[in-house]
């Protein structure tokens, strides 16, 4: 049977206005207060609107968003170490559902592609883990495994087949390469089981991103941010899943890079505890890249910096854009499914800024500011 043109206009109505009322909630984890303040993206209205404020524990830092959205975990970086699970209701506020204690202090989480693991990053204790998550959504212990690494472990991520997996050691200037069955959850060297990441001594490699693969070429590329270098290393990826250095890209404006001088590794008895020089210190922290790969932006905690560069469609080289001054020690920021939106955080500030990405531009056109809880550090977005 045919249906009406009335009928067809009134399904396009309610499943537009269902696209429209499409809800987005943003969480962000403030290690001083202890607590994840929860907040609604209104992308109509273009707009944060507070949920609430919820306790999860002193130091509470990295976050990550579970495979099926149901879950948030927040590592929690006080004694004794572990992660804090919660049930994300459908109105956005966040319900206890217990805590797992992790071997150490866990400075990045991340769930490989099918949900079924929690993978934990730790720079004080130079290791990872990989814990089970149940079918209620808790975290297991004990771990399936605990992979003792070079000097401070910080981030850990899965590629996009869920068959490798990647750990960036920032004391070390390498990112180590492993095989991953998705099936048990363990890891097992790649060949070559480490890549070296520095031009020069001391770089830093922290936080990276894989990007989505360029058209027509299936070429994967890995973009690491060097935490004292100021600059981005892009990587391509080969058909047995490790990956090949391929350029640097200064990441820092033109005049942080004549004002500024190379960083150094922070001490682990707390991030100011290092002498003082006649130059501000070079002090990177986050990166993150648009769902469709056309630009790229990262954060520099010391000037309190956000940048972008737009990346080039067939072969993945960044260009730098632009710099504008953001929250106080920018420590995270996340972007949203649509690359419409951009929220950042600051360690050093009590608000978070929600910016517009130009889809055409990549330029950032701040939106609003939004009070958030001491210590913001960390912003993990359920979509």
């Amino acid at each position: 049977m045919k249906k009406s043109l009335g009928a067809i206009a009134l399904m396009s109505i309610i499943t537009a206005s269902g696209v429209a009322n499409a809800q987005s909630f943003v969480y962000v984890s403030n290690a001083v207060s202890g607590t994840v303040t929860g907040y609604t993206l209104d992308k109509v209205a273009m707009k944060l609107e507070p949920i609430g404020r919820f306790p999860a524990g002193e130091g509470a830092m990295s976050s990550v968003v579970s495979a099926d959205k149901k879950m948030l975990y927040v590592s929690i970086r006080s004694k004794p170490y572990h992660v804090a699970a919660f049930h994300i209701l459908n109105d956005g506020k966040l319900e206890k559902a217990g805590d797992t204690p992790l071997p150490d202090s866990m400075a990045y989480l991340s769930t490989d592609k099918r949900g079924h693991f929690l993978l934990s990053a730790s720079y004080g204790g130079d290791l990872f883990s990989i814990n089970r998550i149940g079918k209620n959504g808790l975290v297991e212990t004990p771990p399936v495994q605990v992979v003792h690494t070079g000097k401070r472990a910080h981030a850990i991520q899965v590629d996009p087949s869920n068959h490798y997996l990647y750990v960036t050691l920032l004391g070390a200037d390498q990112m180590l390469q492993f095989h991953f069955d998705q099936d048990t959850g363990k890891v097992t060297p790649n060949s070559p089981s480490f890549i070296n990441i520095e031009t020069e001594a001391a770089t830093g490699p922290r936080h990276f991103v894989l990007a989505p693969k360029l058209d027509g070429q299936g070429k994967q590329n890995m973009y690491i941010l060097t935490e004292m270098a100021g600059n981005i290393k892009r990587l391509t990826m080969n058909t047995n899943g490790t990956f090949t250095p391929q350029e640097d890209i200064v990441s820092v404006s033109p005049d942080d890079q004549k004002s500024m001088q190379r960083g150094e590794a922070r001490p682990l008895t707390g991030d100011d505890n290092l002498p003082p020089t006649y130059k501000p210190r070079i002090w990177q922290a986050d990166i993150h890249i648009t769902p469709d790969g056309k630009f790229l932006y990262s954060t520099e905690r010391t000037n309190s910096t956000l940048s972008s560069f737009s990346v080039d469609p067939t072969d993945g080289h960044l260009t730098y854009l632009r710099s504008i001054k953001t929250e106080k020690q920018p420590r995270g920021f996340a972007i949203d499914n649509s690359g419409r939106f951009l929220i950042e955080s600051g360690q050093k500030s009590t608000q978070l800024s929600l910016y517009a990405i130009d889809k055409s531009s990549g330029k950032l056109t701040q939106l609003g500011q939004y009070p958030t809880d001491n210590g913001a550090n960390w912003v993990s977005i359920v979509e």
